[in-house]
């Protein structure tokens, strides 16, 4: 096995045609699953630490990162993602009717909301970090669902410098923030990077949030679900929390930190994380 970061061991399952890698840390009884952000792999949940060995961290690696091989083309589900996490908690000794505690940040936090809506008695627990998902976007929605838009976004993809250029005059006409337009001409400026935002942009547009039923779960089963977010974060900023937590009672909390979106990074998240499950 492979040491990463000294915390975590890294394996792999096949699942269909594809081949699962992910992360693990610790032997304690609960399981704790972790889904990551855009761009980034299950090595990010390193920090977080388990000294106690009061869990089993299980970070996995989502299609089209880190060193997952997905075979499926460009389409998954929350259903692919049922089946691979019980298939990894069966290989790490659980039983399928085990609960777990679901932590999700950024696109992992689209994923963990999209998942809970439709496996609610699986989830023990909701931590999720600066999740997207909470509010309808109207650009991923074209691109991903209409064929239009997903053409023009291939095309942006291979060609971005006119979509670079339009994100910095709608920042300076005040359409979008700073921290945005940032964020795009980040992402756009490498051709590697650009190829995976299309497949996952595409691959994953089965997750779409029900936000509506997804309160209506955490009321019904009583589900702890607690938010974080960054106090300067401009690409999911708090108040997407704010709004959520309303009609889900008191089983939904909302809390920010002093910190931007990279809410992994941030020591205070850390020490919250490593008492939460």
């Amino acid at each position: 096995m492979i040491i990463i970061k000294k915390y975590l061991e890294q394996k792999s399952l096949l699942y269909q045609q594809s081949l699962i890698s992910y992360c693990t840390s610790g032997s304690g009884k609960h399981p704790v699953i972790c889904l990551h952000g855009f761009n980034e792999s299950a090595h990010s949940f390193a920090v977080l630490q388990n000294p106690a060995n009061c869990y089993t961290l299980i970070a996995m690696d989502a299609p089209f990162h880190g060193n997952t091989q997905w075979k499926q083309g460009l389409r998954f589900t929350p259903v692919n993602l049922h089946e691979i996490i019980h298939a990894i908690l069966e290989t790490e000794g659980f039983t399928a009717k085990t609960p777990f505690s679901l932590v999700g940040f950024s696109l992992g936090g689209r994923l963990a909301l999209a998942y809970y809506e439709k496996y609610p008695v699986a989830v023990k627990q909701l931590l999720l970090l600066a999740p997207d998902g909470l509010k309808f976007n109207c650009w991923y929605w074209c691109a991903a669902h209409t064929f239009i838009g997903n053409k023009l976004f291939a095309f942006t993809m291979k060609h971005p410098r006119w979509f670079i250029q339009l994100a910095g005059l709608l920042n300076r006409l005040g359409f979008i923030n700073t921290g945005i337009k940032k964020f795009v001409a980040h992402y756009l400026d490498d051709e590697r990077i650009r190829e995976r935002l299309y497949n996952v942009w595409t691959a994953f547009r089965y997750f779409k949030p029900g936000i509506a039923q997804i309160k209506k779960s955490i009321l019904l089963h009583q589900t702890p679900a607690r938010l974080y977010f960054g106090k300067y974060d401009t690409v999911i900023p708090p108040e997407r929390g704010t709004d959520f937590v309303k009609g889900a009672g008191a089983y939904a909390q909302t809390h920010t930190v002093e910190a931007g979106h990279r809410l992994l990074q941030n020591k205070e998240v850390q020490a919250i994380l490593k008492e939460g499950f």
